[in-house]
């Protein structure tokens, strides 16, 4: 209790009496944290001939409760929370399926590449008695059957197949009065339910309204909330040739939040007001149809792909068909065009902007902004050449790589406050543009090619050179002001690295002597050459500008020495030159030298 009353008064009497029964009742909850978990191995390798998959599942269930001030407690109630989140794992291994099959197994098990000296021997013994004996013929190769073991081997290139697909929820639930007994459940009332306690959600706030689990005060102002998160993500590895390795991968996440105010008018009885919807989404998405083509091109196709989907939105709504099919003309896109669905509506863009950087037909572009399957992106390693033996000599290692990624996103999405489900013909005052269902301040889609192309050799005298060439784009559109941004970039990569084989060094200590270490001395040198532009593209006017951009030079020089396990040096050299497109931007350039001294106290 606050203050400090004088003794035996009735305000001290009643401090005393409080903190007894505090002492004696333990104190009074402030929160409560529950978490349950469950987790299953899915047997499915245990049945005939699936030893191959495996699987798992996992359910984590969260109850947290938090008391309010003790003064405010009786008019806010408390906040009542809960989580829940449920993971299911599979992978396969195809190797093991294959090698059920003795067929199978022999063409797809990798060549060895050490012998035996016996078996070298013995092959070297009949190899010259073969040249001795120039009357036999050396046997014919069966190019069918060399055929037919490498199309199997292609058929069979599916390696390891991963998935995994996670879902989690939540609600917060303030204005809750009861406090938390045994397992999280009021023992009185049996209030907030088993499954809330456990992580599920079903009609939490009506149950609550209706078992009288929330304050009725008047001036109760906190929003009821809803949390909700999907994701899933694949792998896919192939081996269609020795040597060559491709990683297939693909992800979707989906984000949304719901939100609503409620609260209790002068009888008790319960009002909602506001909700409101939102969230996020990313998919990962292809572009490759478009990587190569000018911007400018791309540009006039999102324009002239704007009828076509506007026509297609329009012709899936019942009601724009029950009012006749009207036609208007539009001003900005020099046609005419469904009411409704002109060519700066914001579905209209959507849907063009997807089918002209995608590469996608207008007529056969999806019409749906939450895709559901996450198209692949990929990796690609190529170390086979090392084996040729014209190679061999000169080369230990030379590994030819590739990948390429690319990602479709809405950072913020939310329900139309403006939108009516009994009316979705309903148009912006002084417009012929409907309403949409959601509103977003802006899309991306972008794409990386890191490398497009990667070269890295190894010679046999310790000098390993490298190439790399980058491409990457990100086109952003903003549905505020209709505009596009488009950002480009280019980088070569040019490096070379040598390694001085056990360099010693003799070094003079304190006491008078020396100490000599000898070690391997690794130097890298990497030059780049990186050109960005971006430009700002305006739909509603029709015309392009470059808004920045710059060529960079980049000159980094390294030096990595070891003196012994725990501590090593390195010296490393910077240069980096910008040139700017721009006029009102300055060349700059940038110097960076210095050295480092790592020291590490575990062996």
């Amino acid at each position: 209790p606050a203050g400090n009353p004088e003794r035996e008064t009735a305000e001290w009497n009643a401090n005393r009496d409080t903190i007894r029964d505090e002492l004696y009742g333990l104190g009074s909850m402030s929160r409560f944290n529950q978490t349950s978990k469950l987790n299953y191995t899915i047997p499915i390798n245990k049945l005939p001939l699936m030893d191959w998959v495996t699987s798992n599942a996992s359910y984590t269930g969260t109850y947290r409760w938090t008391a309010s001030s003790r003064a405010t407690q009786s008019i806010m109630g408390n906040l009542s929370e809960n989580e829940s989140s449920l993971q299911l794992n599979g992978n396969a291994d195809f190797t093991k399926l294959y090698n059920k099959v003795p067929y199978f197994k022999k063409i797809t098990a990798p060549k060895r590449n050490s012998r035996s000296n016996s078996r070298s021997n013995s092959r070297q013994a009949d190899k010259e008695t073969a040249v001795a004996d120039t009357t036999k013929k050396a046997p014919k190769n069966n190019y069918a059957k060399l055929i037919a073991d490498n199309t199997v081997r292609l058929l069979l290139s599916v390696k390891k197949v991963s998935f995994t697909y996670s879902q989690s929820s939540g609600v917060s639930l303030p204005g809750y009065i009861h406090e938390p007994d045994y397992l999280g459940i009021n023992s009185m009332t049996g209030a907030p339910g088993f499954g809330f306690i456990i992580g599920r959600n079903n009609n939490v706030l009506e149950n609550a309204i209706k078992g009288n689990w929330l304050t009725t005060d008047t001036t109760f102002n906190q929003a009821y909330s809803e949390r909700f998160n999907e994701t899933y993500s694949y792998k896919v590895t192939l081996e269609p040739f020795q040597d060559i390795k491709v990683d297939i991968s693909g992800n979707r996440s989906y984000v949304e939040n719901f939100s609503e105010y409620f609260r209790a008018d002068a009888n008790g009885t319960f009002h909602v007001y506001t909700p409101t919807n939102g969230g996020n989404f990313s998919i990962s998405h292809l572009m490759t149809a478009t990587s190569f083509i000018n911007g400018d091109e791309l540009f006039n196709n999102l324009l002239d792909y704007r009828q076509d989907i506007a026509m297609r939105l329009a012709s899936e709504n019942p009601y724009w068909l029950e009012m006749g099919s009207p036609m208007v003309y539009d001003s900005i896109g020099h046609g005419y065009y469904p009411l409704g669905y002109g060519a700066n509506s914001q579905e209209v863009l959507i849907y063009s902007f997807l089918a002209a950087y995608s590469g996608q037909d207008a007529n056969n572009v999806e019409l749906n902004m939450f895709r559901k399957f996450a198209l692949p992106n990929w990796s690609v390693n190529f170390s086979g050449l090392s084996k040729i033996p014209a190679l061999k000599k000169i080369f230990k290692t030379i590994n030819i790589t590739h990948s390429y990624k690319s990602t479709y996103s809405i950072s913020s999405w939310a329900t139309n406050l403006n939108y009516s489900e009994n009316d979705p013909m309903m148009m912006y005052e002084g417009t012929n543009l409907r309403v949409p269902k959601y509103d977003m301040a802006q899309m991306v889609i972008s794409e990386q090619y890191a490398p497009l192309i990667g070269i890295k050799l190894a010679f046999q005298n310790n000098f390993s050179p490298s190439l790399d060439f980058k491409k990457s784009r990100t086109v952003t559109i903003s549905f505020i002001n209709n505009q596009l941004t488009e950002s480009e970039g280019r980088e070569i990569v040019i490096g070379c690295g040598y390694t001085f084989k056990d360099l010693a060094l003799t070094f003079a200590t304190a006491g008078g002597g020396s100490t000599r270490a000898s070690n391997d001395l690794t130097m890298k040198l990497d030059i780049g050459f990186r050109k960005d532009i971006t430009t700002l593209r305006s739909v509603d006017e029709n015309y392009s500008q470059i808004s920045s951009g710059q060529n960079k030079i980049n000159i980094y020089l390294t030096a990595d020495y070891d003196f012994s396990e725990r501590l090593g040096m390195q010296a490393f050299f910077r240069h980096d030159v910008t040139d700017p497109y721009i006029a009102n931007s300055y060349k700059t350039s940038n110097t960076f030298a210095g050295v480092t001294l790592r020291f590490s106290l575990t062996q």
